[in-house]
């Protein structure tokens, strides 16, 4: 090699690490900072939203609970012969009766102190009002609406009747909470009017929503104002962070690329050697690693610029993976692959070759010796027209790792550190791999049984 040719390409690798910047990156760090502000925002008004829900449901179930047992307390009051007062506004006398019974007709307020149940009150058998109906052998037989004036009888003995004919024995109906008793086959519905307890309930409800909905949007502007200084550190920290990515990935492209450059020379002077062979593979091992770092940190920041068209995938696959047999092969393993053809997708054919270059790689590393790696392709049906394509690979090795396997996509994470120093593995290839699969609107996914592991790309 001439010297000449060699400043050519010295100069060549250096224009790499150079014009590199980002024009778009504070474009970028807005963008996410308005989808920060957004999750914050939702997040905090949806935790609003489920504590004021349950406030809102507990007091008013209370509230509702109150209502009935101060119905049923009126219903027992009433079965237990105690109101004192007959259709005719006379005492009753008989079964159930007592001697207070005729005191409570007359209006002796000492009496009705000394009998009332729970929650009754010295005018609570003055204001009741409520009917009964009697239902025998199926037949209305008697109906008693004196203490009441918004229902009449042919009424009363059709609300009755009705339910009878279900079986409904508690409850309401409309505004009247209800109780029956039999007695042999005669049953007898009794109806205490409540309107004026819904009523009240109905008003509690409404105003307990209505000022629970302006509390609501209440802390809705405040967090909307407050989200921005909140979110304000995080996006200038991630902003960073990324920059620093992108800058010292840059920056350690130049002396890469002379250290390469002047690799070649010493070959060219003393020929090549163990030290100038592992020199090369450094090299290029640490090229490839800040190349995936840059691309993380453009994916992160949406401008990876993928160019999306409908591609055959299956071609796409098959093209990418047929130079891996021979490299499964050097690495003591198999490459098996079943592509199902005509598989069609939306995606960007070099985003979707570095995927299965990517999968394949890391499962040539590291299967267990002697063993076969198998990919496949195949399109899975939704319905109605939709569907997807899915990339699984999948491998044994000598020992999956402890805990969760997901944790394999995140960035730099090994499971076994002395391992991976040995296979060269730089611990972000996985992460590229699920970055893509989001990126068009898939997912990747790991899962293991025995000693297989199984990675599963779904575009």
């Amino acid at each position: 090699m001439s010297v000449r040719t060699w400043c050519k390409r010295m100069a060549a690798k250096l224009g790499m690490g150079v014009g590199s910047g980002n024009p778009g990156r504070a474009d970028a760090a807005s963008a996410m900072g308005r989808r920060l502000r957004r999750k914050f925002i939702l997040v905090a008004m949806g935790a609003v939203t489920v504590v004021l829900t349950l406030i809102i449901a507990g007091i008013n179930i209370v509230n509702y609970s109150h209502v009935c047992k101060m119905a049923d307390a009126r219903l027992d009051y009433i079965l237990a012969g105690k109101d004192g007062i007959d259709g005719e506004g006379e005492p009753k006398t008989g079964p159930g009766q007592d001697a207070v019974a005729g005191k409570v007709a007359t209006g002796n307020r000492a009496a009705v102190r000394d009998v009332h149940f729970e929650g009754m009150t010295a005018e609570s058998p003055f204001d009741t009002r409520y009917f009964t109906v009697s239902i025998a052998g199926g037949q209305v037989t008697d109906v008693n609406t004196a203490r009441i004036a918004a229902v009449g009888a042919k009424r009363a003995a059709r609300i009755a009747a009705g339910l009878y004919s279900k079986g409904w024995t508690s409850g309401f109906s409309g505004n009247y909470r209800y109780t029956a008793t039999v007695q042999g086959d005669k049953t007898t519905y009794v109806f205490v009017d409540c309107s004026r307890e819904l009523a009240s309930f109905h008003s509690f409800l409404s105003a307990s929503v209505a000022i629970s909905c302006i509390g609501w949007l209440a802390v809705l502007a405040i967090v909307t104002v407050a989200s921005g200084a909140v979110i304000r550190p995080m996006v200038e920290s991630y902003s960073k962070q990324k920059r620093f990515i992108t800058d010292a990935s840059h920056e350690i492209k130049t002396p890469l690329a002379v250290i390469d450059a002047a690799n070649e020379v010493q070959e060219i002077e003393s020929g090549e050697s163990e030290w100038t062979q592992s020199i090369r593979e450094q090299v290029a091992r640490l090229t490839a690693l800040t190349e995936r770092l840059v691309f993380l940190a453009r994916m992160d920041e949406g401008s990876a610029g993928f160019t999306m068209a409908t591609i055959d995938l299956s071609e796409a696959v098959d093209t990418a993976a047929t130079p891996f047999e021979s490299v499964a092969v050097s690495r003591g393993k198999r490459l098996s692959t079943s592509v199902a053809s005509g598989v069609r997708a939306h995606a960007d054919a070099a985003a979707v070759a570095q995927v299965v270059e990517l999968l394949l790689d890391n499962a040539t590393r590291y299967a267990s010796e002697g063993s076969v790696i198998e990919l496949s392709l195949r399109a899975v049906s939704r319905g109605a027209g939709k569907g997807s394509a899915e990339l699984v690979v999948s491998n044994a090795v000598d020992e999956l790792p402890e805990g969760d396997l997901d944790r394999l996509f995140d960035r730099f994470y090994r499971a076994d550190v002395s391992r991976s120093s040995k296979t060269g593995g730089s611990g972000v290839g996985l992460s590229v791999v699920r970055a893509i699969a989001e990126a068009h609107g898939g997912s990747a996914t790991v899962s293991g049984h025995g000693n297989q592991i199984t990675f599963t790309v779904r575009l």
